[in-house]
């Protein structure tokens, strides 16, 4: 890791003539366009504390602190994992060691062969857990480096950690982060790429790391990479003539006492491995090749953590064995047009009837033609999540599914009428996520169609929804089981807090407030008697409650874990440090920025913005 005036000095690029003409041209620069993001704290119609901050040279380093000018992301800690909303992992073998929450995809001018890659953290480092390359001449993702999250302390940080040399040119990096041990939001301000123009030079000794002899992909040696790029995939899912089959599998292969143990049994401690692990127990003989592709072990697929090898050939691949999949779930693969819509729909007639549960979070393929295959051929599916889904125009025809409980439409461009429409249909929804939605034009009419419809409703997100009203709100309290409600910056919202006492139920759990000024402590008081069992209490901006609404709140509900108090200007920074030795159970948050930037910040940028 270099030192701040290092790499601070480095932004002065030499010049050619500096360099001798028998040594590499070294290029380094800073992103140049940000090509996609899996979620971001910042909204869709600003700047602040956006994906799109991370173009250019670092705004805020060596500063240490929350800025607007940094790319922020949606999530920290475990507390969204602990939520009501919280969703579990369909095939949880196939994690890796180091589970990717977030990602973000940067491309900089220039293609290079990468030498040197240094992201600037400047509040709360450590959630970077990966960083890939895409290769321009084979197409394919390289892993560059991996490592396991940590909290890296309250200091910025240039880090730029030794990665893979691949003989492949890049100006794609894809970023991927777990926050799960953070303790705040992480930002990031800048991503330097250093690399070689070119490899037909003798390269220095100071570089003199060995680059792959052969343009590669990094092979991580758990699932679908090596069963495509081994062609594991052609020797085991098509059917065989009896004869070749005696060819390739050895039947006397010796198992041991295994293969004395009832097919049942097998199938049972099969169903806890890997698809590659499936693919290598099907090579055994013909026994386990029978066994291996059994369908039963087919029920729940998660491709996600193999998003960077999972193509169209092989969704074409799984589909025969996938003939009673229930619960799939394709979120980021299909990155840079690996899967193409028309595989899609085709694997999902194919395989897709009795779904019950489907995610395809951030793909790229998901059009209008996928909207219709999945009404036609899904008609069971509770579970439908399309977030940051973007290009569709008839969203509409998703009103057509009536079994749905949790619809997650994060960061899509879905229209007024469709949300209502499918929420309409779906009397027995239960969790509905419309954040960032930017082209709802009218959120009261998608909240009033909510306490109108869905009486068993646990959670919804209406994170950063402009045009949410206290009128909308309002007819939440319809909805006696509501555990969970996100109204962070809402603006409309926060012009008075008395909606809060609609809320009728006693169930609630979490309880984002975010930037809501006109919220005061008369509109939480007369909420507290109903949130005995409140746990996440967002209070981020809200200026006007004092330190005596929050000794209640503390006081009363005992179940509290999480208080964000970050930016309520009537409460001291010595009120916090009391209540955290006063009361260790609860997580109490608050948010700062150093005294002096180094740059006077744009007028674009406030912090924090909250109209």
């Amino acid at each position: 890791m270099q030192c701040a005036s290092e790499v601070m000095a480095s932004f002065l690029w030499s010049s050619d003539d500096d360099v001798s003409n028998r040594e590499p041209k070294i290029i380094e620069q800073f992103v140049q366009d940000v090509e996609d993001f899996s979620s971001q704290y910042g909204s869709e119609i600003s700047v602040s504390y956006t994906a799109f901050n991370l173009r250019g040279p670092p705004s805020n380093f060596p500063d240490y602190g929350d800025y607007p000018q940094a790319f922020v992301m949606r999530t920290y800690g475990t507390w969204w994992d602990e939520a009501p909303s919280a969703s579990k992992n369909y095939m949880p073998q196939n994690n890796n060691a180091y589970t990717s929450q977030d990602f973000v995809e940067v491309s900089f001018k220039e293609a290079v062969y990468p030498l040197e890659v240094s992201v600037f953290e400047t509040y709360n480092p450590g959630a970077l857990v990966r960083i890939w390359a895409f290769g321009i001449s084979t197409s394919s993702w390289y892993l560059l480096w991996e490592g396991e999250p940590h909290y890296a302390g309250d200091t910025p940080r240039i880090f730029s950690p030794r990665i893979k040399l691949i003989s492949d040119s890049t100006r794609i990096l894809r970023l991927e982060f777990n926050h799960k041990l953070l303790p705040y939001y992480t930002e990031l301000d800048a991503v330097l790429l250093k690399g070689l123009q070119c490899l037909d030079i003798e390269i220095p000794k100071s570089l003199s790391r060995t680059f792959d002899e052969k343009p590669k992909p990094f092979k991580k040696g758990q699932i679908l990479d090596k069963v495509v790029s081994s062609n594991l995939h052609e020797k085991i899912v098509p059917p065989m003539p009896t004869a070749i089959q005696s060819e390739k599998f050895d039947t006397d292969t010796v198992l041991g006492d295994f293969q004395r143990l009832p097919n049942e049994t097998i199938l049972y401690v099969m169903k806890y491995l890997d698809i590659q692990s499936l693919c290598r127990c099907a090579q055994v003989n013909r026994h386990f090749n029978r066994l291996a592709s059994d369908t039963i072990l087919y029920r729940e697929i998660d491709l996600r953590p193999y998003w960077y090898c999972v193509h169209s050939q092989v969704l074409s691949t799984l589909s025969n064995r996938c003939k009673f999949l229930q619960k799939l779930d394709l979120s980021w693969c299909g990155s840079r047009r690996k899967i193409y819509p028309s595989s899609v729909v085709n694997f999902l007639k194919d395989s897709g009837t009795e779904l019950t549960h489907l995610r395809m979070n951030c793909c790229k393929f998901v059009d209008n033609m996928v909207l219709r295959a999945i009404v036609t051929t899904c008609p069971s599916l509770q579970e439908l999540c399309l977030r940051s889904v973007v290009g569709c125009t008839e969203w509409g025809v998703l009103a057509n599914l009536r079994k749905l409980r949790r619809l997650d439409l994060y960061r899509t461009d879905i229209t007024t009428w469709a949300v209502v429409a499918i929420i309409t249909s779906n009397p027995g929804l239960e969790h509905l996520n419309v954040g960032s939605c930017k082209m709802i034009s009218s959120m009261d009419d998608v909240a009033i169609a909510l306490g109108n419809n869905c009486p068993n409703l646990i959670s919804v997100d209406f994170w950063r929804s402009f045009s949410l009203t206290p009128t909308g709100i309002r007819a939440l309290g319809n909805c006696k089981n509501l555990q969970e409600l996100d109204v962070g910056w809402c603006l409309q919202a926060g012009a008075s807090g008395e909606w809060l006492g609609w809320l009728t139920g006693n169930e609630l759990r979490k309880l984002f407030l975010g930037a809501l000024r006109g919220i005061c402590d008369r509109d939480l008081r007369a909420l507290l008697p109903r949130l005995a069992r409140l746990q996440q209490l967002d209070l981020l901006g809200v200026r006007a409650v004092t330190p005596d609404i929050c000794d209640a709140i503390l006081d009363e509900c005992h179940d509290l874990r999480l208080l964000d108090v970050s930016f309520c200007d009537q409460i001291p920074d010595a009120q916090v440090a009391e209540w955290r030795e006063q009361f260790p159970r609860v997580r109490i948050k608050r948010s700062y920025q150093t005294e002096h930037v180094n740059t006077a910040p744009n007028d674009l940028f406030l912090a924090p913005v909250l109209e």
